[in-house]
């Protein structure tokens, strides 16, 4: 070799792959035998799938090399344990072998199903070694042990997501005097219920507190926002009340993230949090802040994400304010007392990183030019209920990846342009809410994957539209209050697969009501109400096992009493009023008693006739009325029917106890619902007020999936 590079490179080829790596230089043992054997009786104590992170622990092989496992390579000694997210289920007792890991530093069990196991406190049994813990999303309850301020070396302890998880007081505070090199703790929805003490030995090295949802009281406490080193702060959810401490020194130089949201604070805001140098996410939503918004402090260009929603705050703010605020993806404004008019189109071209825009019932007037301007395409998720919008902004054909459109009680006319179906690109919304507008048409949209529609309270006329027959994901339909008419297709009850709840009530729909098809079960609400429809109530729809409110009143429907209605083990709305249905009421008998669920039943002007026997109605329990021991017993009437009450000499275990009917006419007067519900609950809406909860949760439950701080509300 007479060229000296190559001879060189010969040399460090041979080098390195004949010596092992330094890690191996290092490395006097192999994973300790008694560790193994501890590592596999903990493996051997749950169950986990077949993907498993502990798929590859097996014996005589080092357990050093298995998933999860990290050890010192000096010693051989397991120092870190880390099964997040494994598929595990079991659960972890006092006396498992998790805890004969002398030497574990980091401990992460996060995501796993250990439902129905408290923490053991043999947890302090790492005090010598442990720095890092994290258990969140193990579905642990109970209490957490005193043992675990033993854990004096810890730098982070991580405890939310679990089953109702409490926290004594005490424990509480020992944990901040114990966890002197604490740098992130997050514990939340772990009830503590408890005031914060008006001084606590926080590290000063701390650099996320995480207390939300942990039901702390009492007035914030100024040391919190003297943490020189913190980033993140979340004290969200919980029952804080008074001002938000203006005398504070600046020292959040740090500080990233502050959650204040759904508290009980009042008061005017500081300016100390629009200044904060670092701040990119500051959410003050759902407490009782007045007066003006001090956004002439405005100097945050690291601001990311601002939410102010659910306040009483007020004053005129100018959409220009909002152009230095350059990194802004996401405003929340909603549900306040502001003034002023924006215009959409400048908004949205000054603010080129929006992603989310709320601000319903802000107060503020929305307008719109309808000329071309940048739009981020990236946005997400816009909310412009209640903002005296009068047109459909030519903006929002330029959003291919918008999610949720709200333009909720507007001054909307006319027919939706025919290019709306163009929103949100090839995904299409999943959200959109046009509702209580002054709409006469729609365009044939096809997005496909669309779970809420929301078209109630306008003026479109003509047939169903047959393009929600393919919205094969659709959660909750409501075209209510509309001029609708022609037959409903067979085709929606080959959707109700996905359908939680159906409004077609107060339009002109005629002919028979649809037969279901395949999958129903997840159908809770169904009201047709105050429409042409003829014929018997299909059978079928006993499929639709999880039903909780049908309402067909004011129809032209027929056929005697649909008696395996029922069956529905969890119907608690039943409105059959204003039709014609005739002869006797009798129950199918699949269930004993039938209706177990009932809450509401509306049968009157019908032509039903014959006996009611006493039994029929024995479940309706919050229907019934406390008397004195001794009263006559009376019962349900049902008015515009002829009917009797038979008495077959029976009295149940309640009517002994001093429990009988209530007299109860349960009818429309004038127009109203009227039942007896919770005890002397009056309902006096024109549409059952379960079809409102049921649509609002069913949207919550989706939408939070989606992300933690997309809010549902306004």
């Amino acid at each position: 070799m007479s060229n000296p590079k190559l001879f060189i490179i010969f040399f460090l080829f041979v080098f390195l792959t004949t010596f092992p790596s330094p890690a191996f230089l290092y490395r006097i043992k192999k994973c300790s035998e008694k560790q193994s054997e501890a590592l596999l009786l903990f493996q051997r104590d749950l169950s986990y799938n077949y993907d498993s992170i502990m798929m590859n622990w097996n014996t005589g092989t080092d357990c050093c090399n298995w998933s999860g496992v990290t050890c010192d390579y000096s010693t051989g000694d397991v120092i870190g344990l880390d099964v997040s997210g494994g598929g595990l289920q079991g659960t972890i007792n006092p006396n498992s072998s998790l805890f004969n890991l002398p030497h574990l530093q980091t401990l992460n069990l996060a995501f796993n199903d250990f439902e129905g196991s408290e923490i053991p406190s043999e947890i302090g049994r790492f005090s010598n070694s442990l720095t890092h813990l994290n258990l969140s999303g193990c579905l642990f309850s109970g209490q957490v042990p005193p043992d675990i301020t033993l854990l004096h070396k810890l730098v982070s302890f991580d405890l939310i997501h679990n089953n109702g998880l409490k926290l004594r007081p005490d424990v509480f505070i020992n944990m901040f005097r114990n966890f002197t090199n604490l740098e992130e703790l997050s514990l939340e929805y772990v009830v503590i219920s408890s005031v914060l003490p008006k001084s606590l030995n926080i590290s000063s090295s701390l650099k996320l507190l995480n207390l939300a949802g942990t039901e702390l009281q009492g007035k914030l406490p100024h040391y919190i926002f003297n943490l020189h080193s913190l980033e993140t702060l979340d004290l969200g959810g919980n029952y804080f009340t008074g001002d938000i401490p203006t005398d504070i020194s600046v020292n959040l130089t740090h500080l990233t993230y502050l959650d204040l949201s759904y508290n009980q604070l009042n008061g005017t805001l500081p300016s100390w949090p629009f200044t904060s140098p670092s701040l990119e996410s500051l959410s003050l939503s759902g407490n009782m802040f007045r007066g003006n918004v001090p956004f002439e402090s405005f100097a945050i260009p690291s601001l990311k994400e601002l939410d102010l929603a659910y306040n009483q705050l007020g004053g005129q703010i100018d959409v220009q304010t909002f152009p230095q605020l350059t990194n802004l993806t996401e405003l929340n404004l909603s549900s306040n007392n502001f003034s002023g008019e924006w215009e959409l189109d400048t908004l949205l071209s000054s603010l080129t990183k929006l992603e989310i825009l709320y601000i319903s019932y802000s107060g503020f007037s929305v307008t719109t030019k309808n000329t071309n301007h940048y739009v981020n395409p990236g946005f997400r998720y816009l909310r412009l209920a209640s903002c005296k919008l009068k047109v459909f902004p030519n903006s929002f054909r330029a959003m291919k990846q918008l999610e949720v459109l709200d333009l909720s009680s507007n001054e909307i006319h006319g027919q939706i342009p025919h290019w709306a179906g163009e929103i949100g690109g090839n995904n299409g919304l999943s959200y959109l809410d046009l509702s209580h507008n002054f709409i006469t048409g729609l365009p044939q949209f096809e997005w496909y994957g669309l779970e809420f529609l929301y078209l109630q309270s306008n003026l479109i006329e003509g047939p169903f539209p047959q393009s929600i027959c393919n919205m094969s994901n659709l959660k909750v339909l409501d075209m209510s209050n509309n001029r609708f008419d022609g037959l409903i297709p067979q085709c929606v009850g080959n959707i109700s697969s996905s359908l939680v709840m159906i409004d077609m009530g107060n339009n002109s729909f005629q002919g028979t009501i649809p037969n279901v098809y395949g999958y129903c079960g997840s159908l809770e609400g169904l009201s047709l109400n105050g429409n042409q429809l003829r014929g018997e109530v299909p059978i079928s729809l006993s499929k639709c096992q999880s039903l909780k409110v049908v309402d067909f009143g004011s129809n032209h429907l027929n056929g005697t009493f649909p008696g395996w209605l029922g069956d529905l083990p969890y119907l608690q709305a039943l409105v059959l009023k204003s039709n014609n249905f005739h002869g006797h009421i009798q129950p199918s008998y699949a269930i004993e008693p039938p209706f177990p669920s009932l809450r509401i039943l509306d049968l009157s002007h019908n032509g039903f006739v014959g006996h009611l026997p006493t039994k029929y109605f024995q479940n309706f329990s919050s229907m019934k009325n406390v008397v004195k021991n001794g009263a006559t017993p009376t019962y349900l009437s049902m008015g515009g029917n002829s009917s009797q009450v038979e008495d077959d000499g029976e009295y149940d275990d309640e009517e002994e106890s001093g429990f009988t009917w209530k007299v109860v006419t349960l009818g429309y007067g004038c127009g109203t619902l009227v039942g007896l519900v919770m005890g002397y609950l009056m309902l006096s809406t024109g549409k059952v007020k379960w079809f409102n909860a049921i649509a609002n949760a069913t949207q919550s439950f989706v939408l939070k999936k989606k992300r933690r701080h997309v809010y549902i509300g306004n």
